[in-house]
């Protein structure tokens, strides 16, 4: 009697071993666990997988399908069922993209023209036949400014200069040339 509990007994447990089914659901391009993916049974059992794709199915089923909201669903037969199930991740594709907007360059010199029209508009005029001189006083004390204008016409002197030097035809002055070779 002993003997057929203890059979019956290891039977029952043999095959809720072999009932229990584990597998692996991972992405098909990348080949990482998928977390969180949903097998449902037919026989409407469901089953999660953990943070490393695995799940475990107590129960008795003939087919399951797998899905996840990230990738496309699949079915998959007990008898057929491999170790690891890869999904197909979903692409969200878009269509034309159309897109309306300003040239802010333009619309920035109109801004710019419009404020310039307002500001003359409203700037009093010279009324005609009479001429009006400005004095400043404080122009012909400014050190600076009497600077910046001496700087300025060296400058342009320069570059005045320069400009010729690009045209093929240039002859340099006598004084340049003196001071080059003295160098």
């Amino acid at each position: 009697m002993k003997r057929h509990v203890i059979t019956w007994l290891l039977l029952a447990w043999m095959t809720t071993i072999h009932a229990q089914r584990t597998c692996v659901v991972a992405d098909m391009e990348s080949r990482k666990p998928i977390r969180n993916a949903l097998i449902m049974t037919d026989t409407h059992h469901a089953a999660r997988t953990n943070l490393y794709g695995y799940f475990a199915m107590k129960y008795a089923f003939d087919s399951a399908t797998v899905s996840h909201p990230s990738f496309h669903s699949t079915k998959v037969k007990r008898t057929a069922l491999p170790d690891t199930i890869f999904l197909l991740k979903k692409l969200n594709l878009l269509q034309e993209v159309t897109i309306y907007g300003v040239d802010r360059q333009k619309q920035s010199l109109a801004f710019h023209k419009e404020s310039a029209r307002r500001a003359a508009a409203g700037a009093p005029r010279p009324s005609s036949g009479t001429v009006s001189l400005t004095f400043d006083f404080a122009n012909m004390l400014d050190r600076r400014k009497r600077h910046d204008k001496k700087v300025l016409k060296k400058m342009e002197k320069i570059f005045k200069e320069m400009d010729a030097m690009d045209d093929p035809l240039y002859i340099p002055p006598k004084e340049r040339i003196d001071s080059l070779n003295n160098k």
